[in-house]
């Protein structure tokens, strides 16, 4: 199970071309000024950063490019 950050809501998951888990996007509950993007790792989620859109972060982590090559 995930453990997501209190006040943020999971609106994508990412999933590698073997099935795992390879990012995950957040907002705040509350508002969706900011996205979060998180990279998944074997002891938890590890912020890589924000922006005011989903596509500036998949974009600038190249995560399209990250879940053919994993």
């Amino acid at each position: 199970m995930l453990k997501i950050p209190k006040g943020e809501r999971v609106w994508v998951q990412y999933f590698d071309s073997k099935s795992n888990l390879a990012f995950v996007l957040t907002s705040k509950e509350a508002s969706r000024d900011f996205y979060f993007l998180y990279e998944s790792a074997k002891d938890g989620l590890h912020r890589l950063g924000k922006a005011h859109s989903p596509m500036e972060l998949e974009e600038k982590y190249r995560v399209a490019d990250q879940l053919k090559n994993p």
